[in-house]
């Protein structure tokens, strides 16, 4: 499990519209709930429409705000990396970044003409504030697998793969699984699994 320097452990969540970035944020808190954590979901950020920027908080621990400030996500998951960059002043040298390589071109970038920057660059970046970031072509993960529309609970499956988080996989897989329809329930468990085996060869959090 990862350890948060205070009381509170600070999840920060971004992505487009359509990703499924709050209900992924619902989910961890559903998580933290069921293992007698306190947990608050911070408030939706931006346009939430398809292709708009979307960014959801959890915060778990004492407290009535699911607020993160600059510098203070433990974890940030991005499922998309532009939004992800815009995300870097909640991280600090002691953040944990795991994003999806897959790119959808914002809204923003397209009305104002911008073309997407190169992976490479956005990674730079992102690794010029913490040396702790995991890229994983969730995208192309799950679409290969036949379920492109799981991208966020294979990102998932990898957050809980690399041990980024209070409360165990089980949980957070049974949480998934408990906001899933029963005809989406098989692929959201594969979804989860290949999420976590994307991640096995990597050390686990708290070991270094």
């Amino acid at each position: 499990m990862a350890e948060s320097p205070s009381a509170f452990f600070r999840l920060l969540l971004v992505g487009v519209g359509g990703q499924g970035c709050v209900t992924a944020a619902r989910v961890l808190g559903d998580a933290a709930v069921a293992c007698g954590l306190a947990a608050c979901i911070g408030e939706l950020h931006g346009m939430s429409q398809r292709g708009g920027s979307v960014e959801a908080s959890v915060v778990v621990g004492p407290g009535h705000s699911g607020m993160i400030g600059p510098a203070q996500a433990d974890v940030v998951l991005g499922l998309e990396p532009v939004e992800t960059w815009r995300a870097l002043p909640r991280m600090s040298a002691d953040t944990r970044v795991v994003v999806n390589s897959g790119r959808i071109v914002p809204a923003l970038l397209t009305q104002r003409g911008a073309s997407y920057p190169p992976l490479a660059e956005i990674l730079g970046y992102l690794r010029s504030v913490t040396p702790r970031v995991h890229v994983i072509d969730g995208s192309t993960l799950a679409r290969d697998a036949g379920f492109p529309r799981a991208t966020n609970v294979l990102m998932l499956g990898a957050l809980a793969g690399l041990g980024f988080l209070p409360f165990g996989a089980d949980a957070l897989c049974q949480a998934v699984l408990g906001r899933s329809p029963e005809r989406f329930q098989a692929d959201n468990r594969a979804a989860f699994a290949l999420g976590q085996q994307a991640v096995a060869a990597e050390e686990p959090a708290g070991h270094g």
